[in-house]
């Protein structure tokens, strides 16, 4: 008879602490792992505070360099021949003792040479040595250039001139009549204007027209819609023939200032330098001075010459002046005055002289 042969199952103890050792050897590597990486993290760690704390010793510091002149010694002065000993002096002209004082009256990059008059109600001049000392060039530090009309200095590149060419200007004046006056002035300016500047002149009466209508009836009188005013360079063929277009006009007709005004500060782009001149009490002042904010929302300066005629006519553009932050000048007699001598010419008590 055969013989089975059977194996026992193993027991359950056994089992039990295999699985016990092989968790434990699972937990011993675990173990392992965590301190190799924890290792490596902290060395990766320390790596980049080491590379952040040494890299700015690699960059040089900026080295600022002063410089400081050294001092000059004092030459001890020399004998020398007087090389002028025997010759005599040259006596200075007229208009040299105005030119001789600089004194900057405008809050411009470049002082404006000012006239020094030590008479200030004395005859300013309305031959050649008017506005004696001022030039147009290229001062105002972008090459710009400026203007000066009756002794009233301007920086800018664009030049725009009010000029009144009523019936009045015929006029007697000191030195002839206000109009031949006001050309000669208005050409001696125009002709010394920087070639990099631009300009127009808005001749006015009742009516306001520019160099290019022939007829001043033909002008605009204020209504509609403003014409539109054309700047034109300054170079030396224009001012030719603009010269020459200005000595054939003649004046007639009354004053009226809101159409020159108007048509000014409607140009684009927009002026730089007015200069606004008349020689009587305008029919549309309270027009003009009531609606200059919105002639001239920029406030662009307005300087003002009031030509031979004292008084409220004077006040008027002074006023016109003043609120616009430009410069007021009277021209009366001959003489040139500003500031507050020109003011006491502003009372009604000159309306009749």
């Amino acid at each position: 008879m055969e013989k089975l042969i059977t194996t026992a199952p193993p027991h359950m103890g056994d089992r039990l602490k295999e699985v016990e050792r092989l968790v434990e050897l699972q937990r011993r590597r675990d173990s392992v792992q965590s301190l190799v990486v924890g290792f490596v993290v902290v060395c990766l760690i320390g790596a980049v505070l080491w590379l952040i704390a040494i890299l700015p010793s690699f960059n040089e510091p900026e080295v600022m360099v002063a410089y400081s002149a050294p001092n000059q010694e004092k030459e001890e002065p020399s004998e020398k021949p007087d090389l002028a000993k025997g010759l005599r002096p040259k006596p200075e002209s007229s208009s040299s003792a105005r030119a001789r004082v600089i004194a900057a009256q405008l809050d411009a990059p470049v002082a404006v040479p000012t006239p020094d008059n030590p008479d200030p109600i004395g005859p300013f001049g309305v031959d050649d040595d008017f506005n004696a000392g001022f030039g147009s060039g290229d001062g105002d530090g972008d090459g710009g250039g400026g203007a000066s009309f009756f002794g009233t200095p301007r920086n800018g590149r664009r030049v725009v001139y009010l000029v009144d060419f009523s019936g009045s200007m015929a006029s007697d004046a000191t030195g002839g009549s206000r109009i031949s006056i006001l050309k000669k002035e208005l050409v001696r300016s125009i002709n010394e204007l920087s070639e990099k500047m631009s300009f127009a002149v808005i001749f006015f009466s009742h009516n306001a027209w520019t160099i290019d209508i022939a007829d001043p009836d033909a002008g605009w009188n204020g209504l509609g819609d403003t014409p539109i005013t054309a700047w034109y360079p300054a170079s030396a063929r224009v001012k030719e023939q603009y010269v020459k277009k200005i000595n054939q006009m003649g004046p007639q007709g009354n004053t009226a200032w809101y159409p020159p005004l108007k048509m000014a500060f409607s140009m684009i782009p927009a002026p730089d330098i007015v200069y606004l001149l008349s020689d009587g009490e305008p029919r549309d002042f309270d027009q003009a001075i009531n609606e200059m904010e919105d002639i001239n929302p920029h406030t662009i300066p307005v300087d003002t010459i009031a030509f031979e005629l004292p008084g409220t006519p004077a006040r008027n553009l002074m006023e016109i002046a003043q609120q616009t932050g430009g410069k007021f000048t009277l021209i009366y007699k001959g003489k040139r005055m500003s500031g507050m001598i020109a003011e006491k010419y502003t009372g009604s008590q000159y309306d009749n002289f």
